[in-house]
């Protein structure tokens, strides 16, 4: 083979791989995108992280929507309570990333790692710990107007998608089952995500050339995580939700007290 279509072959096998990873976990606990998909593209790619983070929104779109399709196929969506959290998510999340550009960093990662931490704990515990809010029906409509505001500001500010934050407030504030939590997670983050990759297309931040196959790899991973987190019991994918939570949560906080590039942080 030439040397120059194995380049390019190997090319196209990461970027399957890249987006069957994401896919499997957008699917199976509802992270993905920038969760997974950035650090793989710098690291393996060896992507610039403006153009990391652009493609990975793009890469957003086919897991989230079909892991959505997936959810919403076997009743595990609710489409009015995706649409009332999107809704306020789609306006606050391109504000908030122009509000937050100047802010410190480290102080944003340390906090949201421990927040994130603190929600996987309380996931986990849910049930021993009789942690539900159960919102009334007459204050359901702002619980998620709020919830959305809090997807924005956590898409503008730290840059990955709200399911390290909408999953746990539909199961501990609505009293959701996980799969439900998680179906409505995957949906209610398709427009900001529609109009992020829209808006990183007309910047040049997306590499067209990989989307592809990070296409073809997110939709098969997402299809594979969502059936296999609809065939699982609901406690035990609850359980490892909160897992990926957890060491979600201490990778920021790693991020946060141990920067890589110390002079370089805010």
């Amino acid at each position: 083979m030439h040397p120059r279509h194995a380049e390019v072959t190997a090319l196209h096998a990461k970027s399957f791989i890249i987006g069957l990873v994401a896919g499997i976990g957008g699917g199976l606990v509802s992270l993905g995108g920038g969760t997974l998909v950035i650090p793989m593209l710098m690291g393996w790619m060896k992507m610039a992280p403006v153009a990391a983070r652009g493609t990975a929104i793009a890469v957003s779109l086919f897991t989230a929507g079909m892991g959505a399709f997936v959810y919403g196929n076997s009743d595990m969506l609710d489409l009015p309570v995706a649409i009332w959290v999107a809704l306020p998510s789609l306006i606050i999340a391109p504000l908030a990333a122009g509000w937050s550009e100047n802010w410190p960093a480290r102080r944003l990662k340390t906090g949201f790692g421990l927040v994130v931490i603190l929600g996987g704990i309380l996931v986990m515990f849910r049930d021993e710990a009789g942690i539900v809010l159960s919102v009334s029906d007459r204050w359901e409509i702002p619980y998620l107007l709020l919830v959305g505001l809090l997807e924005g500001l956590v898409a503008g500010v730290i840059g990955i998608s709200g399911g390290p934050i909408l999953a746990p407030l539909f199961v501990l504030g609505l009293g959701m089952p996980q799969q439900l939590a998680q179906g409505c997670s995957l949906a209610a983050r398709l427009p900001a995500v529609a109009t992020g990759a829209w808006e990183n297309w007309h910047l040049g931040n997306i590499q067209t050339g990989l989307i592809p196959g990070l296409a073809l790899g997110g939709l098969a991973g997402a299809w594979l995580g969502s059936r296999t987190a609809l065939w699982l019991p609901e406690h035990s994918l609850r359980f490892l939700f909160a897992i990926f939570l957890i060491l979600l949560g201490g990778h920021y906080l790693l991020q946060g007290f141990f920067p890589h590039q110390p002079g370089k942080q805010k």
